[in-house]
């Protein structure tokens, strides 16, 4: 058996180590970047659906008066118009 060789096998493994140990940080690096990166965007559109769903409520209120004042009002020229026939 030849020691020397072996050694020498046994460091460029041991380089190799580094170097895929030295890629899987960067790309470690990078997952945790892209991760920060999605939940602020999680984070903005639940703020865009929060503000949507206040203001759907808000167009929902205006609905129903306006509905609830186009109802009287037909109701009152309704009973206008039988009145005067």
């Amino acid at each position: 058996m030849n020691f020397e060789q072996e050694i020498v096998k046994l460091q460029e493994t041991a380089v190799i180590m580094a170097e895929l140990q030295k890629m899987q940080a960067q790309h470690l690096v990078v997952h945790e970047r892209n991760i920060a990166e999605h939940n602020r965007q999680i984070t903005e559109h639940n703020r865009q659906i929060a503000e949507h769903d206040r203001r759907m409520a808000h167009i929902d209120m205006r609905l129903a008066e306006i509905t609830d004042k186009l109802d009287g009002l037909i109701g009152f020229m309704d009973g206008q118009f039988r009145r005067s026939q």
